[in-house]
Parts: C-alpha cells; structure tokens; sequence
C-alpha cells in the first residue's frame, strides 16, 4: 500500500519542491481544473475503467511542475530528481530511476493519457503493484 502511494506522492511532492505552490494548493488547483475530486491512491490504476478526471489530475500535477515539453511528451531529466529528493530507500530509488529510463515518454492522444500511462508504467516497473 505505500509504494501504491508513493508515485502519486512524488508527482506532487516534487511539484511542491519545484515551484512555490504547496501540496494542497497543487491538490486543490488540480482537482478545480479537472473535476476529480476523489482520492487517486485509492484508484487502481490497473483498472480499465480508471476516471478521465483522474488521469487529467496526474496530468495536471506533471504539468505543474514543468515535466511536459512543448510537443506532449515527458522530459526525463525533469522526473529523475525525485527520487533523489523524497525516496529514502535505495533499492526503490535505483527501481524508480531505472523505471524512468524504461519507460515509455512519448506524447499520446492527449496530456491526461500520456501522464497516465507514464504513472502507471513507472508504478509498475518500480515494483510496487
């Protein structure tokens, strides 16, 4: 159940320690944009049926703190000083990084999509579904 969290977390989190705007406010700001306004660690993001607004959510949060380039697709170099940041435990550290590098970063029908197909795959290869 942590490591469930911790992606979700670390977008956030990550998004707190890149620009001004606190955890809450990202969570507030993003739900308002979005319309979600449900709790995304509780959704499984294996779930064929996981909310447009959730996926927009992430998407909004990567957005926030910048790991969106101009032509839809992640910038990995943006997402790699999280886990750097706020993972205490190596192992998940080195599992994240290399998840990262793995991957798939590429733009697809639309932000929400791409954010959560990158959450996920990161999620995934890190262990921790």
């Amino acid at each position: 159940m942590y490591c469930s969290h911790l992606v979700f977390f670390t977008v956030l989190l990550t998004a707190h320690s890149v620009f001004p705007q606190t955890f809450d406010e990202i969570n507030e700001a993003c739900s308002k944009e979005t319309g979600f306004h449900g709790d995304i660690e509780k959704l499984n993001l294996n779930d064929p049926n996981f909310p447009k607004e959730a996926k927009c959510a992430l998407a909004c949060a990567l957005d926030k703190k910048g790991v969106f380039k101009a032509d839809g697709t992640i910038d990995r170099e943006k997402e790699k000083p999280i886990p750097e940041e706020i993972v205490k435990d190596e192992e998940l550290k080195k599992k994240y990084l290399k998840a990262i590098e793995e991957c798939d970063t590429s733009a697809k029908a639309n932000k929400c999509e791409t954010a959560f197909e990158f959450v996920k795959c990161l999620d995934t290869k890190a262990g921790v579904i």
